[in-house]
């Protein structure tokens, strides 16, 4: 009888030790459960805020730019302190960090369009194109031969241009596709295009961008970079060879030229022919800027590039945000 109640006593005894390794496993379960939970909570919770503060961070930076540049109508240096030097502003529980660059300084392949429709491709600016292709180092037929294959493929026409490529080359591809008809997208559809391979991507890359509208943006003189220099050759003078754009730049004075006046009195200006002058295109302000915003809340740390236009209307200077790419 002794035995059989110890024994009964064991078994209880197995039972309650069975039952709490499993409340136990449970409670254990649960608390990480809890904890993950709550990790996630935060996550999220930092990431929202994260969010909300990029979104009105660039507000911010345009009217920071608007008051900052309204101080010096525009007008911008290579050593100015607005794009030398970052700019930290608290946001929230966290700061925000802003580095400027120019984003004046380049061709708009949207001003290849004649008109607002976006429908054909304006000869003049076309030839523009070419002379910053041929300023790279290309010869001229591969400038026209590109030239014409980028007028294509934008163009809203079908017609095959001399040198370009419409529907029947791509479809003939291996792997065949259309040519958009319409207005670049991004830069990078640029690779889609026949004859854009990675040496001509890397010949134009940085000399070419796309802005809103159609219209070309006066390249800022003193803010202009010594790569940048087959720009002046296809926008200001293509008189002006590839050597004298470059000495332009590395002999312009600390601070800038004070003025356009103060530019064209360089002798690698006054040599080129009136005529073949184009002192509309250039200027010593800049009316696009770009930044790279890093975000900081919390543990987190989130970068994003945004896009900035400046605009006159009178009396008023306005900048405002174009573009955001997270």
């Amino acid at each position: 009888m002794t035995r059989r109640a110890d024994s009964e006593k064991g078994a209880s005894l197995l039972s309650v030790l069975v039952i709490v390794m499993l409340m136990s496993a449970a409670a254990v379960a649960a608390t990480d459960a809890l904890a993950r939970s709550v990790s996630i909570a935060k996550s999220s919770g930092a990431r929202s805020e994260t969010f909300w503060t990029a979104r009105s961070a660039s507000d911010v930076a345009a009217a920071y730019l608007t008051k900052a540049m309204a101080t010096t109508e525009g007008v911008l240096n290579a050593e100015s302190d607005l794009i030398a030097n970052p700019i930290t502003l608290p946001a929230g529980h966290g700061l925000v960090v802003f580095q400027l660059r120019e984003a004046t300084n380049c061709f708009n392949l949207n001003a290849l369009f004649e008109d607002k429709s976006g429908e054909a491709v304006g000869e003049g600016s076309l030839s523009a194109y070419r002379d910053l292709l041929v300023a790279t180092g290309l010869n001229k037929a591969e400038a026209e031969s590109l030239g014409e294959k980028l007028a294509d493929w934008i163009d809203t026409d079908h017609s095959t241009r001399s040198y370009g490529a419409e529907d029947s080359y791509y479809a003939s591809l291996s792997e065949p596709y259309r040519p958009a008809n319409t207005r670049l997208r991004n830069i990078s559809e640029l690779k889609s295009i026949a004859g854009y391979d990675a040496d001509v991507m890397e010949r134009i890359d940085g000399l070419v961008c796309l802005r809103p509208g159609i219209d070309q943006s006066k390249l800022n003189i003193n803010t202009l970079s010594e790569a940048g220099a087959p720009l002046l050759v296809a926008l200001f003078s293509s008189e002006l060879s590839d050597s004298d754009a470059l000495s332009l730049i590395q002999s312009r004075p600390v601070g800038g030229w004070s003025s356009l006046d103060a530019f064209m009195e360089e002798p690698e200006v006054k040599k080129i022919s009136p005529d073949a002058l184009r002192d509309t295109a250039v200027s010593i302000a800049s009316s696009f800027l770009a930044a790279d915003i890093d975000i900081g809340t919390g543990d987190l740390v989130t970068s994003y590039q945004t896009l900035y236009a400046r605009a006159e209307s009178g009396t008023v200077s306005r900048v405002s945000m174009v573009r955001r790419d997270f």
